[in-house]
C-alpha cells in the first residue's frame, strides 16, 4: 500500500511576541509560507503505530509523528494502525517547523485513511498542544497567526516573487533555550514585547518582512547565527531568520543570484545546508488532504 507525501519546510515572514502567559507559553504576531525544500514520509499498514526514520536517533515512540498519531488514534477510537518512515532532509532545530511539518502530513494522511474525516478546525485543535507550528500546516495555505500559533487566517498581500535562498549553519537552536533568553531580557529591561498590530500592518509594508523579536536572542545564543545573517544581509536586499532559529534566508531577483550565495556560504563555511527556490502560498497535500 505504501503511500509516499511531502512534508514542507515553512519559513516565518515575521514574528512578534505580543505576550509571555503565566503558564509560560508566547502569544504570537506572525506569518507563515512554504517552500519546496521537504522531507518525505512513506506510509503503509500495520496493526498499530510505527515510525521509523532515515535519521535513526529521531525514530520510535519519542518523535512527535508517533505521539500525535497514538493520541489521535486514541481520541476516535480506531482500530487500525499506520507504519510511517520519515525521510529527513529538512535540518534539525532549524526553525523550518520540520518534526511539526511531519506530524501535521502524517495526521492529515491518517484523518482521510482510517476514515475520520474531522475538519481544518478539529485537526488544528487537536493538534496544538502538540507543537505551535504543526496548525500552520494543517491550515495548508501562507497564514498569519495569533495566540500561541493556532489562531490562522489567509496572509492578506501576495507573497514577494523572489529567488528565496535558506541557509542552516550546520547547528541547531532550541526553541526553548531561544524563548527563554528572550524572556529574560524582557524582565532585564533590555527588551519589550510588541503590541498587538492590526493584522494587515507588517503585510502592506514590505519594510518590514522579516522582522523577527528572537533574532537578537538567537544571536546571541550562536556566533554561527550571527555570522551567518551578517554576511547574508551584507550581500542581498533582504535577509532575516525564521522562526527561533538558525536558518536563515535571504531573497534575490533570480535562481541565479541564489545559488552564487549558496555556494559562497558553502565555501566560507558559513553554511552546511542550503536550498534555493521559492516562497509558496500553499501546501502541496492542499488539493487531496486538506479541507476534509
Amino acid at each position: 500500500m505504501t503511500i509516499n507525501l511531502a512534508a514542507p519546510a515553512k519559513i516565518n515572514l515575521h514574528l512578534k511576541v505580543t505576550a509571555i502567559r503565566k503558564d509560560g507559553m508566547h502569544e504570537l504576531d506572525t506569518s507563515f509560507a512554504f517552500t519546496q525544500a521537504c522531507d518525505s514520509l512513506d506510509f503503509d499498514t500495520s496493526k498499530d503505530i510505527q515510525v521509523s526514520c532515515s535519521k535513526a536517533h529521531l525514530g520510535g515512540k519519542k518523535n512527535l509523528v508517533h505521539k500525535v498519531l497514538q493520541a489521535f488514534r486514541d481520541k476516535y477510537a480506531v482500530r487500525q494502525g499506520l507504519s510511517v518512515h520519515i525521510d529527513k532532509q529538512i535540518p534539525e532545530q532549524a526553525g523550518l517547523g520540520g518534526g511539526s511539518s511531519d506530524a501535521a502530513t502524517a495526521l492529515l494522511f491518517a484523518n482521510k485513511h482510517w476514515g475520520v474525516n474531522a475538519s481544518t478546525e478539529s485537526l488544528i485543535a487537536f493538534a496544538a498542544p502538540f507543537g505551535a507550528d504543526i496548525p500552520c500546516f494543517l491550515y495548508g495555505k501562507a497564514s498569519i497567526a495569533h495566540g500561541t500559533g493556532e489562531k490562522l487566517q489567509d496572509y492578506p498581500s501576495p507573497l514577494p516573487d523572489k529567488a528565496l535562498i535558506m541557509a542552516w549553519p550546520g547547528t541547531g537552536l532550541s526553541t526553548a533555550a531561544v524563548f527563554k533568553h528572550f524572556d529574560q531580557s524582557v524582565a532585564d529591561g533590555h527588551l519589550s514585547l510588541t503590541s498587538q498590530e492590526p493584522v494587515d500592518t507588517i503585510r502592506r509594508d514590505l519594510s518590514r518582512l522579516g522582522e523577527n523579536n528572537l533574532e537578537g536572542s538567537a544571536c546571541s545564543l550562536s556566533p554561527e547565527v550571527s555570522q551567518l545573517l551578517q554576511y547574508m544581509r551584507n550581500h542581498s536586499d533582504k535577509a532575516w531568520m525564521s522562526g527561533s532559529g538558525s536558518t536563515c534566508v535571504a531573497l534575490f531577483d533570480n535562481n541565479q543570484q541564489a545559488h552564487q550565495m549558496a555556494e559562497a556560504l558553502k565555501q566560507l563555511g558559513l553554511a552546511s545546508w542550503t536550498h534555493v527556490g521559492g516562497i509558496h502560498n500553499s501546501h502541496p497535500l492542499q488539493a487531496e488532504y486538506i479541507g476534509t
